[in-house]
């Protein structure tokens, strides 16, 4: 049973490091809005500038906030975000992404306002620094929410955060988002694509090495010698230009597309979807996907094999083994019955078990009190 705030919470305040169109930020996006129609007043911040995530959120009514912050460590930002809680103190702080929960536990403990951690992945990149920051600060938040059993025994085994300070909440979506109707052969003209050739896609964070996108390019480079598809890449990130750079290297037929606000149009043309990474949380990317239908191909990390069932929903293979990515691949592009069967599966248990309405649920009970997974 996890701690439940023992006060009346009107007005949540959002906080995370910027407004791109990342995991966190999404799952930000889906969480204010539906808080607000039950009655919140719901306000989000990020330490940099405006991005698509704070227009979306404009546009249904919610105040953003921006601290207009400049690179990765700009600590003007700790100065501006303390004087505006001082002046608009929220009931309660959701903070999301390392760099906005560690200042939000030490500023909430200062002006009294309870807050809670939102942990999206295993950070693996923590240095030993960051990790007794995080350790030591921990007693500062309410609660850590983490969004997969896999994060969970990360926080506890390396971070050293007790068990009973850790609720777990699901990330969830709302699949009728999904559910979308589209000329396939246009969206691909669109794209600059061959309306004739398969599509293996994946939506990610070009960070690397965490994301992989390295061993997928060299799975896509093995199998394009043997089966004519095509590959396309959603997402940008630090590493972009350095990755298309090696696609190019290695002859991949690749396209990247950036950051996209249609990825749901995006994920509608692609046969088969693919996540390659080294180290995840819960990715929300993999729920939108099996939300379309896609058959998916993930790695044996974090808390992608809570959500995939190997061989029923998708594959799951062992993180870095490109031998093993490409014939899984190679697989559902060569079985139209396994694509459609997996995606069916797919679709039925995102449907079924991360809906968004039940992550909400949950985050509303911290303070309403109730049963709650921890």
């Amino acid at each position: 049973m996890a701690r439940v705030l023992r006060k009346s919470v009107k007005d949540i305040l959002f906080v995370t490091v910027g407004y791109t169109l990342g995991g966190s930020e999404r799952m930000i996006q889906r969480i204010a809005p539906r808080l607000m129609e039950r009655g919140y007043n719901v306000r989000v911040l990020a330490f940099k500038g405006w991005g698509p995530i704070s227009e979306n959120l404009g546009k249904m009514g919610i105040e953003c906030v921006s601290l207009s912050g400049w690179g990765r460590f700009d600590i003007r930002v700790l100065w501006r975000y303390f004087l505006y809680l001082l002046r608009f103190p929220p009931d309660v702080i959701i903070a999301f992404l390392y760099r906005a929960y560690i200042p939000t536990r030490i500023f909430g403990w200062i002006l009294g306002i309870p807050n809670i951690s939102s942990i999206e992945g295993v950070m693996q990149w923590i240095s030993p620094v960051q990790r007794f920051l995080d350790r030591v600060t921990a007693p500062l938040t309410f609660v850590v929410r983490v969004c997969s059993k896999a994060v969970a025994e990360f926080v506890t085994e390396k971070l050293y955060i007790p068990e009973k300070d850790i609720v777990i909440i699901l990330n969830g979506i709302d699949v009728r988002e999904y559910q979308i109707k589209l000329n396939r052969n246009k969206k691909l003209i669109e794209l600059e694509l061959d309306p004739e050739e398969k599509i293996v896609g994946t939506v990610s964070r070009l960070y690397e090495p965490t994301k992989g996108i390295k061993f997928l390019l060299e799975a896509t480079r093995n199998l394009q010698k043997k089966i004519d598809f095509h590959l396309l890449l959603v997402g940008g990130g630090k590493d972009e230009e350095r990755l298309k750079e090696m696609a190019g290297e290695m002859g991949v037929k690749a396209t990247f597309l950036g950051e996209r606000v249609d990825v749901a149009e995006l994920l509608s043309v692609m046969d088969v979807f693919v996540l390659s990474s080294l180290y995840e949380g819960l990715p929300v990317s993999l729920l939108e996907a099996m939300a379309s239908g896609l058959p998916v191909v993930v790695t044996n990390v974090g808390g992608m094999p809570e959500v995939v069932i190997d061989g029923e929903t998708g594959f799951i293979v062992e993180p870095g083994q490109v031998e093993q990515l490409s014939e899984s691949i190679k697989e559902l592009l060569l079985d139209n019955n396994l694509r459609r069967r997996f995606g069916e599966s797919g679709f039925r248990r995102v449907k079924k078990n991360f809906s968004i309405e039940k992550t909400v649920d949950e985050i509303e009970i911290l303070w309403k009190g109730g049963r709650v997974k921890s």
